[in-house]
């Protein structure tokens, strides 16, 4: 089974993501080869890109979409941090590690961050450097105070961004009417057993169906198979190739990886 993993499907430059003209290519060019039982298309984060841009070139197709939803973002108003980041980037792409380092008075050093995430090559050694930063380097707490602030200062309130940029449950509700999958994504974006179980819940009570699927934030595993189970959960998705999280996981290629 193909899988494929995707994130912004929208025509702009300065997100890290796929134009909706590739997008459109790729759907074609995945029929010429494969049956739609043979791959899966899965969409994280559930911004509303999904629901305007993906979900109608889905359905024209007889394609059933796979969408891991942040619960937070429809039922609390509140985005990711790594969102927030990324909006960040557009603003400040090659300076934003600077800052961060420069904010938590530590030495700036690209170099030691070269190889990682080595697999995503679409990255610059910037943009590289900040994920190591997030990932190993410096406490999480301290990642997450520096980019709050700077957004709040930046954008103002995150309830205007989680109101335009992301799907409303309405939206969620409709693809799941439409016989696509509805999965989680975590609540918060953490992943870990209280993570899940809250989004989870949330999920089911909002669309009146139960969530098999999730996907692990930024790729790591937090919780347990048992625990999956426990939650009903029968596929595990991630896009770390060199990791072996469990029975439940099933690996993806990222859609700016995959070549057709």
């Amino acid at each position: 089974m193909l899988n494929i993993m995707y994130h912004y499907v929208r025509d702009d430059k300065n997100l890290k993501g796929i134009s909706i003209k590739k997008f459109n290519l790729q759907l074609d060019q995945l029929l010429k080869r494969y049956k739609p039982t043979e791959f899966k298309l899965t969409f994280d984060h559930g911004t509303i890109d999904h629901y305007e841009n993906v979900a109608p070139e889905l359905d024209k197709r007889g394609i059933k979409g796979y969408f891991f939803i942040l619960s937070m973002v429809p039922e609390e108003k509140k985005i990711p941090i790594e969102d927030k980041q990324r909006k960040l980037e557009v603003l400040y792409r090659k300076d934003l590690a600077k800052m961060l380092c420069d904010n938590l008075k530590i030495p700036y050093n690209l170099t030691i961050s070269k190889n990682y995430l080595k697999r995503f090559t679409f990255y610059s050694p910037e943009e590289r450097y900040l994920r190591y930063l997030r990932d190993e380097k410096i406490p999480l707490s301290d990642y997450i105070n520096f980019i709050d602030n700077l957004f709040v200062k930046e954008f103002g309130n995150e309830t205007n961004f989680a109101d335009k940029d992301y799907m409303s449950w309405k939206n969620i509700i409709d693809l799941k009417n439409k016989g696509h999958i509805i999965g989680s994504h975590g609540h918060y974006h953490i992943g870990d057993k209280k993570d899940y179980s809250k989004s989870i819940q949330i999920i089911e009570k909002r669309i009146n169906s139960k969530v098999k699927y999730i996907s692990y934030p930024n790729g790591k595993k937090n919780i347990s198979d048992e625990d999956l189970i426990n939650l009903g959960i029968d596929v595990a998705y991630t896009t770390d190739p060199e990791k072996s999280f469990g029975a439940l996981q099933t690996k993806r290629i990222d859609c700016n990886q995959f070549n057709l």
